[in-house]
């Protein structure tokens, strides 16, 4: 085992112009924000009783973000092409990319206990056996619990989740003009295989920033949601 370990030491990435403080703790806010949401997802559906806590390592979220900026500034200010200010896809893509590598939420629970065991509320609306289905997707969820941040922070940053701009209305208008080819049956299915794909691609395949930026790209090409910008002008 190496004796000393290896420190580079700080490094200040801010500026006064692209990179601000001001920007840097937005986008904190905006990656602690999607904690919060995912952990009172948790919250709603996992017992009480059962022994598991989960913590923000806030050291890391320092780490992501200045991570993110290092990579952001090698491409606003690379002579090889003419990008003034990095938008909203390569944003999103390099804050990702950095909490997938850094991973700052650690579940803890006592030794002995399986996060397949972990016992839910009860919910009388549930069978026993969607119940048990239940429990397998909360076990799964928790193991990659900083997949699940990952992917609520992307999306949230790019859309906005709370204007839906397609809905069964204009599903089924699309549907009588071309119904031999839709691969869906409605937009709501539509959108939970994009939930479900952008978790699976970041949970188990190798993700690098351009990878997560063109997955972004091509979730707007059909708009789901509104858009929290003109990304695509920037």
């Amino acid at each position: 085992m190496q004796e000393k370990t290896v420190y580079y030491g700080y490094v200040d990435v801010l500026d006064k112009t692209i990179f601000t403080q001001k920007k840097a703790t937005e986008w904190k806010k905006n990656l602690h924000e999607s904690y919060k949401a995912i952990y009172f997802q948790f919250k709603k559906v996992i017992d009480n009783d059962f022994p598991l806590q989960f913590f923000l390592n806030y050291s890391l979220l320092d780490e992501v973000v200045t991570d993110a900026i290092i990579g952001l500034k090698k491409v606003t200010y690379s002579s090889n092409n003419g990008v003034e200010e990095p938008n909203s896809f390569k944003v999103a893509a390099y804050l990702t990319y950095w909490w997938l590598r850094h991973k700052p939420i650690s579940t803890h629970f006592p030794d002995g206990y399986f996060l397949e065991n972990v016992t839910l509320k009860n919910n009388t609306n549930l069978s026993k056996e969607e119940m048990v289905e239940l429990q397998k997707k909360v076990a799964w969820q928790l193991k990659h619990i900083n997949e699940c941040v990952a992917v609520n922070f992307a999306l949230t940053f790019i859309f906005d989740f709370d204007n839906v701009v397609c809905s069964d209305k204009e599903f089924k208008k699309i549907e009588k003009y071309d119904g031999k080819h839709m691969a869906f049956e409605s937009f709501d299915e539509m959108q939970q295989q994009m939930l479900n794909k952008f978790l699976y691609y970041l949970s188990y395949r190798a993700i690098a920033p351009k990878v997560i930026e063109h997955l972004l790209e091509a979730f707007t090409i059909h708009p789901i949601w509104k858009l929290t910008g003109n990304h695509w002008k920037v």
